[in-house]
């Protein structure tokens, strides 16, 4: 299993995900106003460089296959064990983003259920997403595309992301943002779908997320 990884000698030696601090605010849900205090999310979706150094055994896709590209075919156990696996190797709180963390950076300073504004347009979404009209085919990555408002790269497109936490009325988890392989107007912030936790397929990531407030 990937999370009998042994311990690197030491944090230095590990590939460091780029984590951006997500300030905190106010955003519309579902119909209600929840507030999101500030927390910590990577820059883009965990790389094969750093997953390998977790998984030695990890496989990379064709797909997405050098050190820098997005690691795929990645499970939602892989996602939270690798998560506790470099909280223990950092010594720092890593886990998956929430459903709600992950909506509100994708959203950006937008705080409505509306389109936000840097996906408002196609050109707008060409500039900023890797989508069906665009990528090739293939998994892009997101740093050749524009940051949406909070600096974040690739929130849709790219990959589909895993979060934290489980639907309410069954096993499954949830994915977030959609991939490389879908039309540019299928992509918005509220596109998810569920999948079992084993599931893992070529357009499947996850970020890194860490709350600012210690003990949060």
């Amino acid at each position: 299993m990937a999370s009998s990884s042994p311990l690197p000698r030491s944090y230095a030696h590990v590939p460091r995900t780029i984590l951006w601090l997500v300030p905190g605010g106010e955003v519309l849900i579902d119909g209600r106003t929840v507030t999101i205090e500030p927390f910590y999310l990577s820059k883009w979706p965990v790389t094969n460089e750093q997953f390998k150094s977790f998984d030695p055994d990890y496989r990379r896709s064709p797909l997405s296959s050098g050190d820098r590209d997005l690691a795929v075919g990645i499970s939602w156990n892989q996602a939270h064990a690798y998560c506790r696996w470099y909280a223990e190797v950092s010594r720092k709180p890593m886990r998956l983003p929430t459903r709600t963390e992950w909506l509100y950076a994708c959203r950006g300073s937008s705080t409505s259920d509306d389109q936000p504004s840097w996906t408002a347009t196609p050109e707008a979404i060409d500039r900023h997403c890797w989508h069906a009209g665009n990528s090739e085919g293939r998994v892009q990555h997101p740093q050749y595309r524009h940051a949406n408002d909070f600096g974040l790269h690739g929130m849709l497109g790219s990959v589909w992301e895993w979060v934290a936490e489980a639907p309410e009325t069954d096993d499954q988890r949830i994915l977030c943002g959609g991939s490389f392989r879908l039309q540019p107007q299928e992509l918005h912030p509220n596109l998810f779908r569920h999948e079992v936790p084993h599931f893992a397929a070529t357009d499947t990531g996850f970020r890194v997320a860490r709350s600012f407030r210690i003990g949060a």
